[in-house]
């Protein structure tokens, strides 16, 4: 051995004996703990570990439910959620391929030609058909439009058209009832109105749907897997009338277009159960959005003189013949000046609510404390809410006392107050309905989606305002008003009206002062008195020229109940109705001029000379004892030629009755056969020539 050996097996590493067990040890050890691991999460974890597993191959898809449908109270969908399909277009892939058929048959199809045909027929413009068969420059095509999914059928599975489906929140309301009702989206985003309200009803229950995700994470159903069904909302049935609704605003635009108001408000209610009937608005022109007759309040002025003097009555301070000075329409109390429009030194209490007398309601106000006017409008609902079921209502304000003399006397006659056209409706259906005070309702019921009964709108008294018999009185009063008082325009020929009007002063937007020439001119009224079934809150803005309330609003309100006693359904009692109709009489005849006289007469003479006569009366003809026939018998040929053709005219019928007519074409020797027409009368007409045995057509009234 070289010493260049000796010397590389001198630098040799050295194998360590220990070194060699701790390796070996420690591989022996790190496969234990696998051995150990496996045996670990195969025994003691394995459902843990499946489960993860599972979670990773299964997805839990959320499942939106429909909202639910609000309605009218007749059962009209107002609102609903329908499910509409978007049609998305890849041009490049439009082509000719095989589709299966309704008889499960695969026959080649053009997706090109379908396409085509069905965007017109569904009248997509034209814009939007050229894009879509556009594929130099489109890749994708959305169709803005959307469409029933039963429209859109033709479509599915075609290469080259991906229809997507949605919900869509359906909209059809009147347009006045729009911010009443709301808006909310499809998904259950409530934003505004009785949708944000009854929120808790319309939305409905969320769903889940489990589904496979393959290697791509495409989801596939399988049937193996645990799905919830969504919950679909529960339908609302409003108190509203769509009919009287729409009614009610014709009647509002007509009376502003009439007048040159700037906006104003109608609310009719029910004042037998509190139900809310029609709520319309208008500001500058166009449907108010908001819910008014509910948000918005105001002076109402000498629509509040019944409820101070209806506490009055009730408490036996006042009697309703009991005098009052109404000083010949002038007066003053303190600083402030009073007049009145119809000018009498004295008038009772009848005529005070009759002819509107500021200067009598005022006096009469004085024998009730401060705390007794404040007492009588709270009873009577204002200044607090009334409770209906409406996210953003007014409580409109009435001050507490210690009054000035000034704000007791302005309070009575309806200012230094404010008040909604729902607070005023409520306290006149009090008077209307027998002196009770009711919670008003625009929830009529509300089912689910089972069609199960939820909730159920019952008559809820809030408490007694006055008696029976005051409420009697009153309405006394308030006919009084429209059939000789300042609410003419109101009145009915076949029906009794009663009402109350108000002209009050407009405040200011600064709220200091009135504005010069500005009015809020209002008719409160029921209908029918003896039986209300409406209560009625008209207000007009601002109208020009004439702007007294009992004009320009009771004729409003005239023509709102023409149209709903004409209308088939528009919440009215018909029964009752005519019960309470007044009858009509029948209007005298115009004298004729001597013109017309001697017109009349020749006339009538000329008809008198067309009258047929009078048939021969049909008497039996006396029967012989004994008839002796020869036989054969036979009439001969020549007779009888002779009878059938003989010619004869039609006698004239006019005048007769269709029994007498009949009998007289009969003695002619004609067959009668009858038609319904609108006289009685012969077809050949009288005078024409006719063989004998023929028939003729004989017209009788139906």
């Amino acid at each position: 051995m070289s010493a260049a050996e000796d010397s590389a097996d001198s630098t040799a590493p050295v194998l360590s004996r220990g070194r060699a067990s701790f390796v070996h040890i420690t591989l022996v050890l790190f496969g234990a703990a696998v051995v150990a691991k496996s045996a670990h999460v195969q025994l003691i974890e394995h459902d843990k570990w499946a489960q993860e597993a599972a979670t990773q191959h299964v997805a839990d898809v959320q499942v939106t439910p429909p909202r639910g449908a609000i309605l009218d109270a007749t059962g009209t969908v107002l609102v609903e959620t329908r499910e509409q399909v978007q049609i998305i277009v890849e041009p490049h892939n439009l082509r000719v391929a095989e589709r299966k058929g309704a008889d499960g048959k695969k026959r080649k199809v053009d997706s090109r030609v379908i396409l085509r045909k069905a965007l017109k027929d569904l009248r997509v413009p034209d814009m939007w058909v050229k894009r879509a068969f556009d594929r130099k420059k489109y890749k994708w095509v959305e169709i803005p439009q959307k469409f029933a999914p039963s429209d859109v059928e033709r479509l599915r599975n075609l290469p080259g058209v991906v229809l997507r489906s949605q919900l869509t929140r359906i909209n059809s309301t009147p347009q006045g009832l729009a911010g009443i009702v709301g808006v909310a989206t499809a998904t259950g985003n409530a934003r505004s109105g009785l949708e944000s309200e009854l929120d808790e009803f319309l939305s409905g229950k969320e769903g889940r749907d489990s589904v496979v995700v393959d290697g791509r994470g495409r989801r596939i159903k399988s049937p193996m897997l645990n799905s919830v069904a969504a919950r679909p909302g529960h339908n609302v049935t409003l108190t509203i009338n769509q009919q009287l609704q729409e009614i009610a605003e014709e009647a509002l635009a007509n009376a502003r277009q009439r007048t040159g108001a700037t906006g104003g408000d109608v609310l009719i209610l029910d004042p037998r159960d509190g139900a809310v009937l029609a709520i319309a608005g208008i500001r500058n022109g166009k449907a108010a959005y908001s819910g008014n007759g509910l948000t918005e309040a105001f002076e109402p002025g000498s629509v509040m003189k019944p409820f101070i003097l209806a506490r009055l009555l009730d408490l036996k301070r006042i009697e309703p013949d009991q005098w009052f000075n109404t000083y010949n329409g002038e007066w003053k109390y303190g600083v402030k000046k009073y007049s009145d429009t119809h000018k009498a030194e004295r008038m009772t209490v009848r005529d005070i609510v009759r002819f509107s007398s500021n200067i009598g309601t005022v006096q009469a106000s004085m024998q009730l404390s401060d705390g007794e006017e404040y007492e009588a409008l709270r009873d009577f609902g204002f200044g607090v809410p009334t409770g209906v079921s409406y996210p953003s209502e007014s409580r409109g304000d009435v001050k507490r006392p210690p009054y000035s003399s000034l704000d007791h006397a302005q309070m009575s006659i309806g200012y230094a107050m404010t008040a909604t056209p729902l607070q005023i409706a409520t306290a006149y259906a009090a008077i209307a309905n027998g002196g009770e005070l009711l919670e008003p309702s625009l929830v009529r019921e509300v089912h689910d989606a089972d069609g199960v009964l939820v909730y159920k709108h019952k008559r809820t008294v809030v408490r007694r305002v006055v008696s029976a018999e005051v409420s009697q009185l009153m309405r006394d009063m308030l006919k009084s008003v429209v059939d000789s008082g300042t609410s003419t325009a109101a009145d009915m020929q076949q029906f009794d009206v009663g009402g109350k009007s108000g002209t009050a002063r407009r405040v200011r937007d600064n709220g200091r002062g009135y504005e010069i020439g500005k009015y809020n001119s209002s008719f409160a009224g029921m209908f029918p008195v003896e039986k209300p079934q409406y209560v009625i809150v008209a207000r007009l803005i601002d109208p020009v020229g004439t702007y007294y309330g009992g004009l320009v609003s009771g004729t409003m309100v005239n023509d709102l109940l023409q149209s709903a006693i004409a209308t088939r359904d528009a919440s009215l009692d018909r029964t009752e109705l005519a019960r309470l109709a007044r009858p009509m009489p029948a209007p005298l005849p115009k004298p004729l001029t001597p013109e017309q006289q001697l017109r009349a007469e020749r006339e009538a003479a000329l008809f008198d000379s067309l009258k047929a006569p009078e048939p021969p009366k049909a008497e039996p003809l006396p029967m012989p004892s004994r008839i002796v026939v020869e036989l054969p018998f036979a009439v001969t040929r020549d007779v009888r030629r002779k009878a059938e053709g003989e010619m004869r005219p039609i006698p004239s019928v006019y005048g007769l009755s269709a029994r007498q007519a009949a009998r007289t074409l009969y003695a002619a020797g004609f067959q009668v056969s009858v038609l319904e027409g609108s006289s009685v009368r012969t077809r050949p007409a009288a005078g024409a020539l006719l063989r004998a045995g023929s028939t003729v057509q004989l017209e009788t009234p139906k």
